[in-house]
């Protein structure tokens, strides 16, 4: 079983602190519930928080992880997405979540739910006058006084207790309180009890079928009109736990419901059931809602996010050194929060672990500090996507014991193994057929999703449904990243690919041809249309580039086709126009080109690589600083970033590739070549800049 690190990176901590600011029960006086609505004092009312993340973003292991943690608090945890393909309604899913909190812990007085458990005998066994009399009739005495209360209460008791116990609802006997007074008369009670006693559980899946099929196809709103009803007693029975003196003083903690996968048809139904009902009632209740989902929520559909995405992607923010959580209140009794990926420091973390699995047989990688080379160059490659980058470091661990580090990197991504579809089948969407799949790899070498949607050449013979499918997937904030550099105002606009997703795609293009894309020339086919090769694909792109009138483009399409004396020509061009800080955009912009490699890694060191990029200089008669410009651009498309030169990037591109240089061998040449053009320019405000650069390059990367 694949490690998960659940709940041990900042973010993860993170959300467990706001979920336990609000499962710890401040300490504060209660009434008893009065007759007029039952509502105690001091109660805070809580929202429904909604954590959103892509796959493979951590949303199931981060709840399974809380589950645990609270696991001496009523917690319970489901899982949508798979209660609602065993057919499952809300009904279902609720009277799961019941069960889960009625179970016993050591310290804290169990929870019971007679409202609840009654009318849910009511519904399956259609006892004390039929089903929906008794749906009819608790819905009264909720929104009524507790003496009507009591009475729909203990008629239905002692209905139950005249029942007997049919084994599909004896699981059900045990929701009701034992000897608890107010809710039964004496006699009934003691019947209750006996008939608990006397007969064997059975598992609660027994009941939540029987009370599933007691409602057909035909009969969808007496269904509905149900469930709400028992979302109502459900959620009063805890106010009523709560609110008396003894539950004041015995219950510390709230009700935790942790709700996976609430985005499938199920979970969204659910959901939206749970706000409707909490809408509908001004009485506070103890229960902690954390959901998580992949996509949007039908809850979620109407609202107006208004422009691009804020802070990168949906409301909500983490605030601070100390990593707090602070989902943003979207609607009445609704937070929501993006799930982030993980920072550089905990994959460190992680890859600190791996390191220390490997042990001592392997020998340890040719840095300074292996544990953050290790961390810096699986982060350079996940971007902290955290399903990936918990696949990628166990994969490390597959090599025999003589196979260097920096060499395992280099061969998890080849096209003989395995990885990159392990990955590729976690990153693109569930229902994502190969038409989509096959588009997505051309938009791949764009440079943003809006240059591959304009592209039209680079679709072939996709038709609209794809099309369709290709803009859904662009424009939505949890599979796609926002470039600061893009136009919000467009659809697709400043919207780029995940770094890793677009890394991957690349490698699929890139194996789907033998040319050496690091010598060739952009080819494209006869007709204009990209054959979905590397250099066909790129020529395509170039093309549009030229026709729009994007210089920057064509350049970047040009050395990604392996073009490097066309790219160093339009950089050599733009130097001393414009300012320098704008050329090193460009520059930026360029070295970010994708490299035509089918594993992403170069053939041979990066000094024999570089040497043989730049062989051409030595032909013929070429300008000084076009020659240094050559070199600069060449030695930087192949040597990765330092995080200085990353963290003042004004390009918006999040793309990396540290395969081609993992130890940084070219920066002392990098460095070299920006005091080379410092020395060579005039301007007083271009050499700082250019020295500057120069000096981002002294140190390592990691």
């Amino acid at each position: 079983m694949r490690r998960e690190w659940a709940g041990e990176s900042e973010r993860d901590q993170a959300v467990e602190t706001y979920v336990q600011d609000q499962l710890i029960r401040p300490y504060a006086p209660r009434r008893r519930f009065s007759a007029s609505g039952g509502r105690p004092s001091a109660v805070t009312r809580l929202d429904v928080t909604l954590l959103l993340g892509a796959r493979g973003s951590g949303k199931t292991t981060l709840l399974r992880r809380l589950a645990d943690w609270a696991r001496r608090a009523p917690v319970a945890r489901l899982d949508l997405a798979a209660l609602g393909q065993e057919g499952g309604k809300p009904i279902d899913a609720l009277a799961a979540a019941v069960f889960e909190l009625n179970a016993r812990k050591k310290d804290f007085p169990r929870l019971t739910f007679p409202s609840f458990g009654l009318l849910a005998i009511a519904v399956a066994t259609e006892v004390g006058g039929g089903r929906d009399a008794a749906v009819r009739d608790m819905a009264d005495a909720l929104g009524g006084p507790d003496s009507r209360r009591t009475e729909v209460l203990g008629r239905l008791a002692d209905a139950a207790a005249a029942l007997g116990a049919p084994g599909l609802v004896n699981a059900a006997f045990l929701l009701l309180p034992e000897w608890q007074r107010g809710w039964a008369r004496l006699r009934t009670r003691w019947r209750l009890s006996r008939i608990r006693r006397a007969t064997p559980e059975l598992p609660p899946g027994t009941f939540l079928l029987a009370l599933n099929q007691r409602y057909g196809a035909q009969e969808e709103e007496e269904r509905k009109r149900a469930e709400a009803v028992l979302f109502e007693a459900f959620l009063d029975d805890l106010r009523r736990a709560y609110g008396s003196r003894r539950g004041a003083r015995r219950r510390t903690t709230r009700c935790l419901l942790l709700l996976d996968n609430v985005d499938s048809p199920l979970g969204s139904d659910f959901l939206e059931l749970l706000l409707e009902v909490r809408r509908g009632t001004e009485a506070p209740d103890p229960l902690l809602v954390l959901a998580a989902a992949g996509s949007y929520p039908k809850a979620l559909e109407d609202h107006a996010w208004g422009g691009a995405p804020r802070h990168g992607g949906y409301p909500g923010r983490w605030d601070g050194a100390e990593e707090r959580f602070r989902p943003e209140r979207v609607a009445r009794g609704l937070r929501v929060g993006q799930l982030r990926d993980l920072h550089r420091l905990e994959v460190e973390r992680q890859a600190k672990e791996i390191l220390q699995e490997a042990g001592r047989r392997v020998p340890p990688p040719h840095a300074d500090s292996g544990m953050k080379w290790l961390g810096w160059a699986v982060y350079e490659l996940t971007r902290g996507q955290p399903a990936a980058t918990a696949a990628v470091l166990e994969a490390l661990l597959g090599f025999g014991e003589q196979v260097a580090w920096d060499e395992r990197l280099r061969r998890l991504f080849e096209p003989s193994g395995t990885l990159v579809d392990e990955l590729l089948e976690r990153l693109l969407p569930v229902d994502a057929g190969r038409e989509l799949v096959r588009v997505l790899t051309r938009a791949a070498a764009a440079a943003d999703l809006a240059q591959a949607g304009a592209a039209g050449q680079l679709w072939g013979e996709a038709d609209a449904a794809v099309r369709r499918e290709f803009e859904s997937f662009a424009t939505d904030a949890l599979r796609t990243m926002y470039a600061a550099d893009g136009d919000p105002a467009t659809d697709g606009g400043g919207r780029v690919l995940h770094p890793l997703l677009r890394f991957l795609l690349l490698r699929k293009l890139a194996a789907q041809d033998c040319g050496d894309g690091a010598n060739g020339t952009a080819n494209g086919t006869a007709n204009g249309t990209s054959n979905g090769t590397w250099d066909g694909t790129h020529a395509v792109l170039r093309a549009h580039a030229e026709e729009t009138g994007e210089p920057l483009l064509v350049a970047y399409h040009a050395l990604a086709s392996g073009d490097l004396a066309a790219a160093a020509g339009y950089l050599n061009e733009r130097f001393g126009r414009g300012t320098p800080q704008e050329w090193c955009a460009d520059l930026s912009r360029l070295r970010r080109a994708p490299v035509h490699t089918p594993g992403g890694a170069l053939d041979g060191p990066p000094w024999e690589r570089y040497e043989q990029l730049v062989a051409f200089l030595g032909e013929g008669v070429i300008e000084s600083r076009l020659r240094t410009v050559t070199r600069l651009l060449a030695a930087a498309w192949i040597s990765p970033e330092p995080p200085s030169a990353a963290a003042a990037d004004r390009t918006g591109d999040p793309y990396r590739n540290p395969l081609g240089d993992l130890y940084a061998e070219l920066y002392g040449e990098i460095a070299a070549r920006f005091r080379t053009l410092a020395a060579h320019t005039d301007s007083v405000s271009w050499n700082p800049v250019l020295l500057g650069k120069a000096a981002q390059y002294e140190g390592k990367p990691w």
